[in-house]
């Protein structure tokens, strides 16, 4: 096999390998958004209770608060609940 073919082989071989670890880490990526947080409606409720009373937030909980309100307006749209 010649020089360029190797070449060739190699760079095709890079480019695959690329491709699947691109589609495995939007494949995690997305299993992560559409999966909901795994805990119950009463620490989602008590969680947001603290985050409705405080008001200074650090933006860690800021961030964390933004979550728990759109797993509390997911759950609502597919039980029909709004607990929070």
């Amino acid at each position: 096999m010649s020089e360029k073919m190797m070449q060739i082989t190699w760079r095709r071989t890079a480019q695959r390998g690329i491709a699947i670890l691109a589609i495995t880490a939007s494949v995690a990526l997305l299993q992560g958004c559409v999966r909901g947080m795994d805990i119950s409606d009463e620490e989602l409720v008590a969680r947001m209770s603290e985050c409705m009373s405080d008001s200074n937030k650090t933006p860690g909980m800021a961030v964390s608060c933004g979550n728990y309100q759109k797993e509390c307006k997911r759950r609502g749209k597919a039980t029909g609940n709004y607990i929070c």
